[in-house]
């Protein structure tokens, strides 16, 4: 039972491992962002700043942090991300689904066994409702998206 629970949480985190694209190192990508929207730019140093995109041109990228601007020109700028929140009630979804089945058959099974004769498993059921509470939580956590990544 424990090799399958370590199984399907890999398979939980896989998705997250493929969904990286080699399209992404083009400037021109960074066309898909709309000023005001939340981003994540990582810089050649190392610094990371999350700000508010404003524009971008061949050379540079603007976007605010706090009340200030910043622009930081193109070579520097090694990874750019954005808050994405498109999926959150999909990710809700299968994520409760899926932790609620996998905590639902034990449970169920410890269920039929203890309810013969007028028994009940209290902490069966609250064992069920808290997988599938737990994987709703577990799915609306946002994630962010890289929009662009410069050539290694």
């Amino acid at each position: 039972m424990k090799r399958v629970i370590e199984t399907l949480l890999l398979l939980l985190l896989v998705p997250g491992f493929s969904s990286a694209q080699s399209s992404q190192n083009n400037w021109d990508n960074l066309k898909q962002l709309r000023p005001g929207q939340k981003i994540e730019v990582a810089e050649s140093s190392m610094k990371t700043l999350k700000g508010t995109f404003v524009s971008f041109t061949d050379e540079a990228m603007t976007f605010l942090v706090g009340k200030s601007q910043e622009s930081i020109e193109r070579a520097k700028v090694v990874r750019v991300s954005v808050r994405d929140t498109s999926h959150r009630t999909r990710n809700m979804a299968l994520a409760s689904g899926i932790i609620g089945g996998i905590v639902l058959i034990p449970a169920g099974i410890l269920l039929g066994q203890q309810s013969n004769e007028g028994n009940s498993c209290g902490a069966c059921m609250a064992a069920i409702v808290a997988g599938f509470g737990g994987g709703a939580a577990f799915g609306a956590i946002p994630g962010s998206r890289t929009v662009y990544r410069a050539k290694k």
